[in-house]
C-alpha cells in the first residue's frame, strides 16, 4: 500500500473546500502522499529536539521549535 492515509477521509477533506468541484483519484493520492511525507519531516524536525531534551516523546514545544527554527515550516507560524 502506497498510500497510509485513508483516502476517503483525504477525499472528504478535499471535497470540504467549496472552491474545490472535482478531484480525481490520482489528485486524492498525491495530497494523501503529501501529507505523510509532510507530517513525517516536521515529526522528524521535531524529534531532535526531542532528543536535546532527553525524552523519546514528542511534544507540543518540540514542534513549536521545529517551527520556529526551520524556514520551510515559517507559514506554520
Amino acid at each position: 500500500r502506497l498510500a497510509r492515509l485513508p483516502l476517503a477521509r483525504v477525499k472528504a477533506l478535499v471535497k470540504a473546500d467549496p472552491d474545490v468541484t472535482l478531484a480525481s483519484q490520482e489528485a486524492v493520492f498525491v495530497l494523501a502522499r503529501a501529507a505523510e511525507l509532510f507530517v513525517e519531516t516536521i515529526a522528524k524536525d521535531a524529534y531532535v529536539y526531542a532528543q536535546q531534551g532527553k525524552r523519546k516523546t514528542l511534544q507540543r514545544k518540540d514542534l513549536d521549535n521545529a517551527i520556529e527554527a526551520i524556514d520551510e515550516f515559517a507559514f506554520l507560524e
